[in-house]
């Protein structure tokens, strides 16, 4: 898109369970909006997993995330910590504000500020219009690092678990979006449900995972459920490489996170 007319999509990734596949969503969304458009990652999980498969496992030398959501006298811009991936050139469409446990220090910093749900809301608005896209990570729990991200978001992708444990944390998510709305906060739309981690035995799916799926669509029937992403070692290879399933080949892996960027294009009226 060109940069005059360019209007920043902001895509969070969320769910209160651990285990539901965020990271793993943010990477396939981001890499493949990066092919419709210039894109930011936001790793705003303590954990960092998302920051390491792009390439930073050591970020004690540089700022972080954590730093641009500081009070006014330590706060920093963020468009002082953005980095390329080093893992891969994805010819600078694709950059990534890095994260790691100082994020955690750095949320009891601002746990008595005002207005410290949204100030990664305020961290990205110098940013809004230099990307297509910013992806947010978040991390799978309840608190202002969640609400930070949730908030900052214009929509929501709910990645969970093809478990008990998964439906309760997607359950979950939805739930603390309508208690924000309640008061007063401007939630993002739930663009949907990815549920992941689907086991199958052979042709058959097993019956965990199709009571999960099957408990999705009862417990929340006004949310969209995509399709699965099927537990697979290959999800894990291509993590740790930071990859794509979609640049490894993995089209039929890769279905569910095909069928986001699809909604996404439809729902901000780009063509696919």
């Amino acid at each position: 898109m060109p940069e005059s007319s360019r209007k920043t999509t902001v895509l969070a990734i969320s769910c209160l369970s651990g285990g539901s596949g965020k990271s793993t969503t943010v990477l396939n969304l981001a890499t493949m909006l990066s092919e419709k458009g210039k894109t930011l990652v936001v790793d705003f999980d303590p954990q960092g997993n998302l920051s390491q498969w792009l390439g930073w496992s050591d970020l004690s030398e540089s700022a972080t995330i954590a730093e641009t959501i500081l009070p006014d006298t330590d706060r920093i811009k963020i468009t002082d910590i953005i980095k390329r991936p080093t893992n891969e050139n994805r010819s600078g469409r694709l950059l990534l504000a890095p994260s790691d446990y100082s994020l955690s220090r750095a949320a009891d910093a601002i746990a008595m500020e005002p207005g410290r749900e949204r100030f990664l809301k305020r961290a990205l608005k110098p940013v809004l219009g230099d990307y297509d896209f910013i992806v947010i990570d978040s991390p799978p729990s309840k608190g202002i690092l969640t609400y930070n991200a949730i908030l900052a978001a214009d929509f929501l992708v709910i990645p969970t678990e093809c478990t008990n444990k998964g439906v309760m944390g997607a359950v979950s998510t939805v739930v603390l979006v309508k208690e924000l709305e309640e008061l007063d906060f401007n939630v993002p739309k739930v663009l949907g449900i990815v549920p992941t981690r689907d086991q199958w035995a052979g042709a058959n799916q097993t019956r965990m995972s199709k009571a999960a799926i099957a408990a999705l669509k009862e417990v929340l029937p006004d949310i969209h459920i995509f399709s699965s992403v099927r537990q697979s070692t290959t999800v894990q290879h291509t993590n740790h490489v930071g990859w794509s399933l979609l640049e490894a080949g993995e089209r039929t892996l890769a279905k569910a996170y095909i069928e986001v960027v699809y909604a996404l294009m439809k729902a901000v009226n780009v063509h696919v």
